[in-house]
Parts: structure tokens; sequence; C-alpha cells
């Protein structure tokens, strides 16, 4: 969504990294920043993120967090665990319900990731308008970065009205000399095999041609279909 920007902070390891990179192409958001990362090759990242461009063409780099904010409206950051003072919340889905209101009306908003050894500092999440955790083991609360940003920008996506599938390339819609070629071959097959037992068989005609015309065939189906019942006569 173009109203959300990920940003990470002091990241250490290049390959978190591409690992961000990998989970916001997962889940359609393509607005990265980092504050002060460690040197790394565009090739390592597209080794962890296959074919990373729509991420890396809009990715900035920034000397510190006060100019990767300057124009962010609205910033969370992300702990896993409260801090006295600090708004925090791990109300995961109404949340994520909440921020995508927000950045759809008044955007841009940021998600803060901190450094991957102690995550962010007291300092920095006190900037944030908002801390949110995600509900997971006590026990076991810590999570890889990738991680950390694969889970809370898939609770955004499913908020976020899905884009329509590409459309198949359209082919050619029947006209109407197809349509005569297949039901004169249909009347083949009719008489054929004896289809009909009483009458004149034009009740039956009248209805497989509506039924035909139903279907919206293309000039390929209404081919294939004219092959498969001429095929079907021979026999």
């Amino acid at each position: 969504m173009e109203g959300i920007v990920v940003i990470l902070h002091r990241p250490q390891d290049p390959r978190n990294i591409g690992a961000v990179v990998r989970a916001m192409l997962n889940t359609g958001f393509q607005r990265l920043r980092l504050v002060e990362p460690p040197p790394f090759d565009p090739d390592l990242i597209a080794a962890v993120a296959h074919r990373p461009d729509p991420v890396l063409t809009r990715l900035t780099i920034h000397s510190d967090l006060a100019d990767a904010t300057a124009d962010i409206r609205y910033l969370v950051g992300t702990s896993d665990r409260p801090h006295l003072n600090l708004p925090w919340r791990n109300d995961v889905r109404q949340w994520a319900v909440e921020l995508h209101r927000r950045a759809t009306v008044a955007g841009p908003v940021a998600l803060l990731f901190g450094p991957e050894d102690n995550g962010l500092s007291r300092e920095e999440l006190s900037r944030c308008h908002e801390i949110i955790g995600l509900p997971i083991n006590p026990a076991y609360p810590t999570l890889n970065l990738a991680q950390a940003v694969l889970l809370i920008l898939y609770e955004l996506q499913q908020v976020t009205p899905p884009s329509p599938p590409p459309s198949p390339p359209a082919e050619p819609p029947a006209d109407l000399a197809d349509y005569d070629r297949l039901f004169t071959v249909l009347d083949e097959l009719i008489t054929a095999t004896q289809f009909v037992k009483s009458g004149n068989g034009m009740a039956l005609r009248r209805r497989l041609r509506a039924i035909i015309n139903r279907a919206g065939l293309s000039q390929r189906d209404a081919a294939v279909l004219t092959a498969l019942l001429r095929a079907a006569v021979r026999r």
C-alpha cells in the first residue's frame, strides 16, 4: 500500500535487509527506508529476495532517524514488550484496521523496526505515536527482524482491498459464421445419431442453439467444438 512506509533503523545484517525486501514483496508493500545500514551489495539482496526491483528502485538511505521520518505523519514503533508511559498495544488485527484507515486518509504512516540485537531504544520509541507488539508466546517473544516485518505487513495486507488479478489475454469472440458452422455440424450429428425419436427435432435444435449462444464462445472455442463434432459425425 502506497501510504505505508517500512523503516529499518540501523539494521546490522545485509541478509536481513534482503529478507525484509522479500517480506515486502510477499505482501505487496514497496516503500522501504534504511537508517545507517551496513554496506550491502544489491546482488546479495537479489539472492535473498528474487526480483527485488519494485522495492529497491524506491529504496532510500538516511543518515539519521529524523531525516527518515521527516515527512511521516504517524510513526509506529515495534517492540515485544510494553514500556512505562509509552502507548504500547498488541491487538494487532484491530490496530491494522485503524492504521490502514489512517494511511488512506492522512498518510504517509511508517512502521519503525530497530536493530536485530536490542531493537529500538526507549528514546527512539518515544518519537513514535504508538508502539505495536505481536501477540506471540510470552516465554519466547523474540522474533527475527524479517519475521516481525512479515507478520505485521501480513495483518495490514489482510485489511487492504486486494488488487484484481490480471485478466488473461482475450480471444476474439466467435462471429455468426463461426456459430453457423458449429450448428451445421451439430445438426449433422443429431441426424447421424438419430437422437430425435419423434417429431422434426426443431425444439431440441432451438434449445441447443440457446445453450451455445449463452456460452459466449470465442473463435477458438467454436473451432474446437466444430472439429470435435465433425470427428464424431465421421465416426
